[in-house]
């Protein structure tokens, strides 16, 4: 179904000349080819690599010229997006190999070179697309009888549907063959903008003006582009053009996306979102931003918009200090929000917290279930490594570092090192965690307070008989 004439005015401008564009329904890209070539699109994007130019073999098939058009890509009818429907046509490149003197005096030739041009010219054709933040290429083979080739002349072209990309982008295609016998073809293009639309400050406040005709009846919507679920509607009104729309910069998050269309039936909706790098945009969102703890072990970190975050554990000793971070990391992915998500622990601490940074700047921190398990606790966090020959090591985590249980170090960990072993081997601290390779303990440092000035005879058999270095 044609675009509503009320969409490409807004979109494309008011001049009488602009086109309906075309509809593609469904999400696959496909091609096809003009007669005489026969054309096949390989399943999934491939690597951009063109590699160095090589001397041809003899006649091959080269792009020469790319030219593009405007398309629609819709899911459903009434959701659409913009897409660059591309065309690449096809030469042949070098010659045939001239008769060998043997031929030319009537001697058989091998019956495998007697008749090349009934044989087929074939290629494997890249076309490399680039509009920020997309970058894709695809490959499609491409075929031609070679009774139908002729050097340096055009053999017909293939189009490839499509490429998605926003309204405004700066669109770069480049296209070559592989292997590739010459310098690849490249084509730049901008995409029509929203002139209708600007965005513009005034102190705290931002204004979207919509210089829409007064006959023009449409629908707004400021929303949430959200990346995991459905986007979230924020605020929607049906409009007669011209507007001017005021918001405070609290209001602005990078997904915060506006949608517009014409209030008719079956009608396309476009969509831009404008403050994807404002840098208030940004700000509002960490503002905005919950970590959650959830029992027993979950976290979940709530956000608007989707976030560039990553998340560890740390050990928060009482009396304030940073909080230390942990031996066993959290997923250094990106934090997914809205999601609920655990923690590797076997045991819960009020002493354990979550860390979110960005860019290696810490943005929140939650310390594990407070109002359940209560205040910060004196336990002195023990880390076991165990190495080869069930050999194992035992530290304790301190703001200096892990000092080791039996060192000479004049540290409180030190000091109590003798009865925080007899603890840990008594099964009086509680293991937060494991894997193959180290541990995590903690263990009430209220009874080594109390025993700290008692000789403790049995220390040199338990190093022995557990061979702790």
């Amino acid at each position: 179904m044609p675009v509503p004439w009320f969409l490409l005015s807004l979109a494309l401008g008011r001049s009488p000349m602009v086109l309906s564009l075309e509809k593609l329904m469904g999400p696959q890209d496909t091609a096809r080819c003009s007669p005489g070539l026969s054309c096949h699109l390989w399943d999934g994007d491939v690597l951009c690599l063109p590699g160095s130019i090589v001397s041809a073999p003899g006649p091959v098939l080269v792009p020469t010229r790319l030219q593009t058009e405007l398309v629609l890509r819709c899911h459903q009818e009434t959701d659409c997006d913009l897409c660059v429907r591309v065309a690449i046509h096809l030469a042949v490149h070098g010659h045939w190999e001239e008769p060998k003197d043997e031929d030319k005096f009537g001697i058989a030739a091998d019956p495998e070179l007697e008749e090349p041009r009934n044989a087929f010219l074939q290629a494997q054709v890249v076309l490399s697309f680039q509009a920020y933040p997309t970058a894709r290429c695809v490959l499609l083979e491409v075929q031609v009888r070679a009774a139908l080739a002729r050097p340096g002349q055009s053999v017909g072209s293939v189009v490839f549907d499509c490429f998605e990309a926003a309204l405004g982008a700066e669109v770069r295609l480049w296209s070559y063959t592989q292997p590739r016998y010459q310098k690849e073809l490249n084509l730049t293009q901008q995409l029509p903008a929203l002139p209708w639309l600007s965005v513009s400050a005034d102190g705290d406040d931002v204004h979207l003006v919509l210089d829409v005709s007064e006959e023009q009846h449409f629908g707004l919507s400021l929303y949430w582009n959200q990346v995991q679920g459905p986007t979230k509607p924020w605020w929607h009104s049906n409009l007669t053009g011209p507007q001017n729309i005021t918001l405070n910069h609290t209001d602005l998050f990078p997904c915060l996306c506006i949608q517009v269309w014409p209030l008719e039936p079956d009608s396309v909706r476009t969509s831009l979102c404008p403050f994807r790098e404002d840098p208030r945009a940004h700000r509002n969102l960490w503002r905005a931003a919950r970590l959650r703890l959830l029992p027993p072990r979950g976290w979940q970190l709530n956000a608007p918009c989707s976030l560039l975050a990553e998340a560890t554990l740390c050990w928060q000793a009482p009396g304030g200090g940073p909080c230390q971070s942990l031996v066993p990391p959290l997923s250094r992915a990106n934090v997914t929000v809205n999601k609920t998500l655990e923690l590797p622990l076997l045991n819960a601490h009020p002493n354990l917290c979550v860390q979110v940074s960005s860019w290696e700047k810490l943005q929140l921190q939650e310390c594990l279930w407070a109002d359940s398990l209560g205040a910060l606790k004196d336990d002195m966090l023990l880390v076991e490594t165990r190495g080869p020959q069930d050999n194992r090591s035992l530290c304790a985590l301190e703001p200096s570092g892990c000092t080791p249980l039996l060192s000479r170090a004049s540290t409180r960990a030190a000091r109590l090192g003798e009865q925080l072993l007899q603890d840990l081997q008594s099964g009086q601290c509680l293991q937060l965690w494991e894997d193959d390779l180290r541990a995590l303990w903690a263990c009430p440092m209220d009874k080594c307070e109390y025993y700290k000035n008692c000789p403790s005879p049995q220390y040199q058999e338990l190093e022995s008989r557990h061979s702790y270095r």
